[in-house]
């Protein structure tokens, strides 16, 4: 079974599997975007960003796997990009980057 759709007039679409994944920030950017992280919202660099089994991800080890383009770095990356674009649909403040609070 494929992902796309005929219509009626013989044209095709797309199912939401096929669409576009958000426009990745750049490295600069993202490093950015978690030093603001780091600022805003006092976290500790030891506090645990993500677990997944024994694999351990501390905030403090987020700028480096982004610098060294790990691959959790570049799934870091992925999330970091997604997620300014629902904050900028849901219209949280600082969704552009921005330092509103």
């Amino acid at each position: 079974m494929t992902d796309e759709l005929r219509s009626a007039g013989g044209e095709h679409s797309t199912t939401d599997s096929e669409q576009e994944e958000p426009p990745l920030l750049t490295k600069e950017e993202a490093i950015a975007e978690v030093k603001k992280w780091f600022e805003r919202y006092k976290i500790d660099p030891n506090q645990i960003f993500a677990r997944a089994g024994d694999q351990i991800v501390r905030y403090g080890d987020l700028i480096p796997h982004l610098e060294q383009e790990t691959g959790e770095g570049r799934v870091l990356l992925r999330a970091i990009s997604r997620g300014r674009v629902i904050r900028k649909q849901r219209g949280f403040p600082g969704a552009m980057g921005g330092d509103q609070k």
